[in-house]
């Protein structure tokens, strides 16, 4: 019950304090000029009207965009981009970037930085207009930054208006109240290990759980461009072992880090407390999922996911159901041999 309670009051000053505290706080004037630059294919006129931006696109093997270079900026610099937007009857390309996207892409003078947070949204289907912010950190070895509204190799119609882009400083208050929430969240985090041990010895059941546990938290709290660059040393590594997996599973590495250890934390469990454990282990499972994505809203370059606690508990379901079967079909197999004569 405490560990309910506890999970409880976490997750509500989380919320508030997301809500109620402002971590940027607006420094300069307005960057963003209304000199965009126009591309497109023949047929496909992107308009510019009383600030607004239209895009109609009906060839999905054509991208329709416009562009601003932004000459003044700092590296180290947090810019601030926002936009209304809305879009309508948008059909996704053939790749995972082919939508309606706005974008703030970084280069270091040779290449687009896109291992660096690069979108403020991405699109498909239709929503009316709605209000969408992003920040990005400059990076120090960026030599030019670009603002891109596009259409990329996607067919449908995008707008959008009062777009804006604003350098801003952290607020003074911000990083304390940050670390006091991770710091709770990470007691919350020891104090729900620790419950799992239970009596017993079973060190290396002990041990293997510890190490899986680790695993969640570290992918949980590294930062998004590590985390992009492990994911792609790993899909790259697995493209290379077969190439069953180059179109199988490369471009969800990091969804399938969530069911699999989330699996083997369950799996672990499950063995720890014994073969009728299986609410018990999911309820921890569920306060675990739910603690990694919540705790989320304050690590740097993370949000939290619906679709990640899903996944969470699909792994935690698969790992728990996988092990209460395997062991009850094993005192199964033992009660059929103590009634052989």
């Amino acid at each position: 019950m405490i560990k309910f309670v506890s999970f409880v009051i976490l997750a509500i000053v989380t919320f508030l304090c997301h809500s109620f505290v402002e971590r940027y706080e607006i420094n300069g004037p307005e960057i963003l000029t209304n000199s965009w630059q126009s591309s497109s294919d023949k047929g496909e006129i992107p308009k510019n009207v009383n600030h607004e931006l239209s895009l109609l696109s009906k060839n999905s093997d054509k991208s329709v965009q416009f562009r601003q270079d932004i000459p003044n900026f700092k590296q180290g610099d947090i810019l601030m981009l926002s936009a209304d937007m809305k879009y309508s009857d948008i059909v996704p390309g053939e790749k995972p970037w082919n939508l309606a996207r706005l974008l703030l892409i970084q280069n270091d003078g040779t290449k687009d930085r896109y291992d660096h947070m690069h979108a403020v949204a991405s699109f498909s289907g239709n929503r009316d207009w709605e209000s969408y912010c992003g920040l990005f950190a400059i990076g120090k070895d960026t030599k030019h930054i670009r603002i891109i509204a596009q259409l990329s190799q996607c067919t449908g119609s995008f707008h959008l208006k009062n777009i804006q882009l604003y350098s801003v400083n952290q607020t003074i208050v911000y990083p304390w109240i940050q670390f006091a929430i991770l710091f709770f969240w990470g007691i919350f985090a020891v104090f729900l290990l620790g419950t799992c041990f239970g009596n017993g010895n079973m060190i290396i059941l002990k041990v293997l759980l510890v190490v899986s546990f680790v695993i969640i938290i570290v992918g949980t709290t590294i930062p998004r461009e590590m985390r992009y660059q492990v994911a792609q040393e790993v899909s790259i590594q697995l493209q290379k072992t077969s190439n069953v997996f180059q179109h199988s599973f490369s471009k969800d590495i990091a969804k399938l880090g969530h069911f699999g250890f989330i699996a083997l934390f369950g799996i672990f469990l499950c063995l720890l407390k014994g073969k009728n454990s299986f609410w018990q282990v999911m309820f921890n499972i569920l306060l675990l999922a739910g603690g990694t994505e919540i705790a989320q809203i304050f690590i740097d370059g993370r949000s939290p996911l619906f679709a990640d606690f899903f996944i969470d508990l699909a792994g935690g379901i698969f790992g728990v159901t996988l092990t209460s079967l395997i062991l009850k079909k094993k005192e199964n197999n033992l009660a059929v041999k103590l009634k052989i004569p």
